[in-house]
């Protein structure tokens, strides 16, 4: 006969199979608890929901920038610089030249 614990754990392996967000969002939290812990910051009980929706949300759209393209490479600029090359003092246009 299984446990309380056990029954427990089934229905939180089974809620996890139909909603992957609640995954997600616990796999957040666990990171977050993980990093506050880290860095020694403890985060009051009642302001904690609203701090963790802010990290999710700047881990998001952490991942969403990282996944940008830019569209610079193999582009030049006015000048026929791509984005790569570093600029010294003699590369500037000068009036008249």
């Amino acid at each position: 006969m299984a446990t309380d614990d056990a029954r427990a754990a089934l229905v939180a392996d089974s809620a996890a199979v139909v909603n992957p967000a609640a995954v997600a969002e616990s796999a957040a939290e666990a990171e977050f608890d993980a990093l506050t812990g880290r860095l020694g910051i403890e985060v009051p009980a009642d302001l904690k929901g609203g701090v963790l929706a802010g990290y999710r949300g700047l881990r998001d759209m952490t991942a969403l920038l990282r996944g940008v393209e830019t569209g610079r490479a193999g582009r030049t600029d006015q000048h026929g610089r791509t984005g790569g090359e570093t600029l010294t003092g003699d590369d500037e246009e000068r009036p008249g030249a």
